[in-house]
């Protein structure tokens, strides 16, 4: 059996067909709003998949530069964590910074194994720093559309896979080997 899981949380493997693909699809969405942010001076609380794993939520806030992040493999050391949040947003605005950006895998927990939901983010930067906040769910958003490159090439490595025994309409095959190189050529006479 081959599993695709776009979360990349299967246990000893690198990396799940369909998790490149999901992390674009994150991409796309916090460039698209980080325009609105900076030109609004906004805050934005994003939630992304990651019930038990926070590796798009991880790689998403590197990609795009996001100011703060919670995952569920690594709970804030604090019990404080909503005020060492908000002074690195608060500095982040000090030095010019016009949007912020909070990523928050949607399994996130604090030391104490409470949930840190994106609702609950955005009261604290509206409460504490009067930040104009909106929370986005990127939800199954990130699970659809055209497949990433590495997507299509980790598959292309798969022998030919049938997805559903029930439906022959849904197969995952690739080139035989044999057809990948090249022919030899024959003797000219």
């Amino acid at each position: 059996m081959i599993v695709s899981d776009s979360s990349n949380d299967m246990s000893m493997t690198d990396l799940t067909i369909g998790a490149v693909t999901a992390l674009h699809r994150i991409c796309e969405a916090v460039d698209s709003i980080s325009s609105t942010a900076s030109s609004h001076s906004r805050a934005f609380v994003i939630e992304v998949m990651g019930r038990h794993c926070g590796w798009l939520a991880l790689m998403a806030a590197v990609a795009t530069g996001a100011d703060f992040l919670f995952i569920p493999e690594q709970p804030p050391a604090s019990d404080d964590w909503a005020s060492e949040m908000c002074e690195v947003l608060k500095h982040h605005r000090l030095v010019g910074k016009r949007k912020s950006i909070v990523i928050v895998a949607e399994g996130a927990i604090d030391k104490n194994i409470k949930p840190i939901k994106a609702d609950y983010v955005k009261e604290i930067l509206v409460e504490r720093l009067g930040l104009d906040t909106r929370v986005t769910t990127l939800g199954h958003t990130q699970r659809g559309g055209t497949p990433a490159a590495m997507d299509r090439v980790l598959v292309s490595f798969l022998p030919d896979v049938h997805a559903s025994d029930t439906s022959p309409l849904s197969r995952v095959s690739r080139p035989s080997r044999r057809s990948l190189r090249p022919r030899p050529r024959r003797p000219r006479t």
